[in-house]
């Protein structure tokens, strides 16, 4: 059998274990649950929100914490030294809500990040027994901490983790899914709820729902000072430890539109993409790799199969990898309440993606990592 024909039914046996994922993820991965029985006293809740140049989401997403249902709720804002407006829908958002709490951010000290330096800062004035860390553009609708709160303590787990619907324009949801495809069908997502796999965990910035007590036993923020991609780190920390770990999706309940424009997108994602490889520019390429091996390669068999006679070999194995692509990316859009005319459009998503790759590496070894006006060095 020719090394073509070889490479091509590797990848349909990829697909396969991709559609077997998706079904998986679907059947095993829990919804949030319902709200606490009537008369249940619920612990205490602080709301930590690190916010620097916030002022295009921020009032709906502070509003939406602020307002909730839960007995004696506090929120807490750090405002990370923002240079625009976010400073005064902060003074706003304070006169109309008593439950909120306003810190003024410092610059990161050696060895901290921005991001994690304000959410220390935040959870320093926080007085709730479970501690929710959520970035300052997600929207909560009313209920939600009530049963996210509920889903902890009736599973005596020490975090749950509140997946969030990924909303955006134009061509930002190609962008987008790709963290939504990878959460679907190319990894067994349902296996992070297995107490066991210990190194297997998430974080997200939609939501991480922690035991004070918890925090403390890895050490606090302290922990994740230095971390870009602070929100997973903060996950495998907890779970590592303690195992006691809980996602849930939350889709249509938490929202969040991470970026204003698909330039922003590439923007914000070149700052950690390449952190989340660990900063190794050969299992960055490996990973691209088997991106284009799965998701562009079966299009071109197809086109070659078509074209060349000598390829016919390959339109069988290469329609088996489209059509699985195809139902696994209909299913993505399904679940997560992405368009779907995205799932057509799935190989788009790997050029765009190795490029913000390579922009990623190129900013990181010649820059350093820079982000909403601060410049990080190397190893940071």
């Amino acid at each position: 059998m020719a090394l073509g024909t070889v490479f091509f039914w590797v990848v349909v046996v990829w697909w396969g274990m991709a559609l077997s994922y998706t079904l998986l993820n679907l059947a095993f991965v829990p919804k949030l649950g319902p709200p606490p029985p009537a008369g249940e006293e619920l612990p205490s809740l602080s709301v930590v929100i690190p916010a620097r140049n916030e002022a295009a989401a921020l009032e709906a997403a502070v509003s939406s914490h602020c307002g909730q249902d839960y007995p004696g709720l506090q929120v807490v804002v750090c405002d990370d030294n923002s240079t625009d407006v976010t400073p005064a829908i902060l003074e706003k958002l304070r006169a109309r809500h008593p439950n909120l709490v306003v810190i003024r951010g410092d610059e990161p000290p050696p060895g901290w990040l921005g991001k994690p330096n304000a959410m220390r800062r935040a959870y320093a004035a926080a007085t709730g027994e479970m501690v929710l860390f959520v970035d300052a553009d997600v929207r909560y609708a009313p209920g939600v901490h009530r049963r996210a709160v509920w889903e902890l303590v009736r599973g005596s787990h020490d975090m749950v983790l509140l997946l969030s619907t990924l909303e955006g324009r134009g061509l930002e949801p190609l962008v987008l899914s790709f963290l939504d495809a990878f959460a679907v069908y190319a990894i067994p997502t349902f296996l992070v709820n297995a107490p066991r796999f210990r190194g297997f965990a998430f974080g997200a910035g939609s939501g991480n729902l922690v035991r004070r007590e918890a925090l403390e036993a890895i050490g606090g923020l302290e922990a994740i000072r230095a971390q870009v991609v602070d929100d997973v780190a903060l996950g495998k920390a907890i779970k590592t430890l303690r195992g006691r770990f809980r996602l849930v999706v939350a889709f249509g309940e938490v929202r969040v539109r991470m970026y204003p424009g698909f330039f922003a997108a590439v923007e914000g994602f070149t700052k950690n993409l390449y952190s989340a490889f660990r900063r190794n520019a050969l299992l960055a390429g490996l990973g691209f790799f088997g991106d284009w091996a799965v998701h562009v390669a079966p299009l071109l068999g197809l086109a070659l199969a078509r074209a060349l006679p000598g390829a016919a070999h390959l339109l069988l194995p290469a329609s088996l990898s489209v059509a699985a692509a195809l139902l696994c990316n209909g299913a993505m859009c399904l679940w997560t309440g992405q368009p779907l005319w995205i799932a057509p459009l799935y190989a788009a998503r790997t050029p765009i993606w190795t490029w913000i790759a390579l922009r990623s590496l190129w900013r990181y070894h010649t820059r350093g990592i820079v982000w909403r006006g601060r410049t990080y060095p190397k190893g940071c």
